[in-house]
């Protein structure tokens, strides 16, 4: 009866200690209730093995076999792969928000200027040799060539703010690769040791979703406890207790990321990461080169275009327009260097090349069928005669294309062929120059005798700002055939704005699957005030069960020994 009783004291104590632990780990439970990435933890109960009395194998006692922590894997695989994409739509938002910013079709944009543009010309058409109206094309000239640049400087700028993104980085990365190495070391003693290593567990996980959400790493837990970390590619991160570090190496301007991997570092592209790094990547190498490069493209082409629209006219002094811009010498950083040419207001070539004789138009520019006989020139009273005729085979000129030809031959004219129309067109080398020409004697052709209209207009003429002004509406070949500068313009903008809309939807679906699967896991694997308020009852209640069955046995031992006595 003695062994009976004692086997009875010994379940109660062990009953009762059993609860009181209960008790703490609901309390454990409940104080971290808002503790980021905790486990619910729960006691599993195992009897004391049963010793045999007579006939009979009674149970000695109850004792807390081990600290369960709730855990669903394929939960925890959900979220990390989420926080991977939830990091790299998240990195691009910033960058993306300032590029739409830079590249915006709103006031005093690009697309602005360039209407300043093409206006500042149209109020020169005008009065084309006014002083304030060539002023205000000088200015809105500089104007249009520091937006070019000051677009260009804040896309760089945006590098800039990206690469010191990614050096800021890298010391917290390392940090938590570190971290992780050394609680698989820890994990891996204190579980071989056969105890629970629950809440380090915990904080691995929450380092691991960090890890991912950063660079995108990819992690499974090996026999022994540990977890192996590696990039997308398959690099190793963390391998046991062992963790290889992110460097940031300078290449230019650039930040690239390396692995560092015992004496040797591996170049990491942008397909190697994902997460943060990924998407900064995204944005620092393919969408803003991108970017500038078109932006390049634009600024070369109307630099080259406005030049020789520019260069085909006269300006108030008599000579040829020169370049307005400085002529970029190819496309490559086209933009970040866009300054004018010319400084002088003298210097803006609004009218067309002096002293222009123009004839009447003929459909077949190199049929021979004017007749034979001279052409004279009158040079501010100098005459020269040319003569045209059929009478050599092979060297005919008594066509338009040979009429040219032969005027081409006195000093002190320049005679062309209008490709459009077929007209002649005789231009004196100086403005200043009288130039008439007589073609009656000519006799015999079918075509009519060339007839001059002169076309001698002042240099401060509205003519080329005319055929300037064209380009405004012109889609232009080396915008590839399709765009006008504005349009253009346009598409990078937009370009960029449905790159920015696209980023800000998948940020909000991703963040939303996010927050659902941690509310799911939340509600699977977190701590819920209500349950752990009904175990604190139960175990409350079996702490006060078991107090009063040690009583009761108290009680029968003291019997016993009053019987003895």
């Amino acid at each position: 009866m003695g062994g009976g009783l004692n086997a009875a004291l010994n379940a109660g104590r062990t009953s009762l200690q059993t609860n009181q632990k209960a008790i703490e780990i609901t309390g454990l439970n409940v104080a971290n209730v808002n503790t980021e990435g905790y486990s619910r933890q729960s006691p599993n109960l195992t009897p004391y093995p049963s010793l045999n009395f007579g006939d009979f194998f009674i149970g000695t006692g109850v004792q807390v076999g081990s600290v369960g922590r709730s855990h669903d894997v394929f939960l925890a695989g959900q979220i990390t792969d989420k926080s991977a994409e939830v990091g790299l739509e998240n990195s691009m938002s910033s960058p993306l928000s300032e590029l739409e910013r830079v590249l915006g079709i709103g006031d005093g944009s690009l697309s602005d200027q360039f209407d300043d543009f093409f206006d500042s010309w149209r109020q020169l058409s005008t009065n084309p040799s006014g002083e304030v109206e060539r002023q205000a094309v000088l200015q809105q000239g500089e104007s249009i060539g520091n937006s070019f640049t000051s677009v260009y400087n804040e896309t760089q700028q945006v590098v800039k703010n990206i690469n010191t993104t990614l050096v800021s980085k890298i010391d917290g990365l390392n940090l938590a690769l570190d971290e992780v190495a050394d609680l698989n070391s820890r994990i891996s003693a204190i579980e071989m040791s056969g105890q629970d290593a629950n809440s380090d567990r915990d904080r691995r996980d929450l380092l691991l979703n960090s890890i991912c959400e950063t660079i995108g790493a990819r992690s499974f837990e090996t026999s022994s406890g540990t977890m192996s970390v590696q990039l997308p590619n398959g690099m190793p991160l963390v391998e046991g207790n062992m963790a290889n570090h992110i460097v940031g190496v300078y290449s230019g301007t650039d930040v690239n990321i390396e692995l560092e991997v015992g004496t040797t570092n591996i170049d990491l592209g942008r397909n190697a990461m994902g997460g943060e790094f990924r998407g900064l990547y995204e944005v620092r190498d393919v969408i803003i080169p991108d970017v500038v490069n078109r932006l390049d493209q634009l600024a070369y082409t109307f630099a080259t275009e406005v030049n020789a629209a520019h260069n085909a006219g006269t300006d108030l002094n008599g000579n040829a327009g020169e370049d307005f811009f400085y002529q970029p010498v190819d496309q490559l950083d086209a933009s970040a260097s866009l300054t004018m040419n010319i400084t002088s207001t003298s210097q803006i070539a609004a009218g067309s090349s002096p002293g222009s004789l123009v004839s009447q138009g003929y459909d077949d520019a190199a049929a021979l069928e004017f007749g034979t006989g001279n052409i004279v020139v009158d040079i501010n009273g100098v005459l020269t005669t040319v003569v045209i005729d059929d009478s050599v085979l092979g060297a005919e000129n008594n066509s338009v294309t040979g009429v040219a030809a032969a005027l081409n031959g006195i000093a002190g004219i320049t005679a062309t062929v209008n490709p459009n129309d077929n007209t002649l067109v005789v231009t004196p080398a100086n403005h200043d120059d009288v130039v008439t020409i007589d073609s009656s004697s000519l006799v015999g052709g079918t075509y009519s005798l060339p007839s001059f209209t002169s076309v001698d207009l002042t240099p401060g003429d509205n003519t080329n700002v005319l055929s300037l002004l064209q380009l405004e509406q012109d889609t232009l070949s080396g915008l590839g055939g399709n765009d006008t500068f504005v349009s253009f313009y346009g598409k990078i903008a937009a370009t960029i704005g449905i790159e920015t809309a696209r980023n800000l939807q998948a940020q909000e679906g991703y963040t939303d699957s996010l927050d659902q699967l941690q509310n799911l896991r939340d509600g699977i694997d977190g701590v819920s005030l209500e349950e752990e308020m009904i175990n604190l009852m139960q175990y409350q209640k079996g702490f006060e069960a078991s107090a009063k069955f040690l009583a009761t046995v108290d009680e029968m031992m003291a019997t016993l020994l009053t019987i003895k006595r």
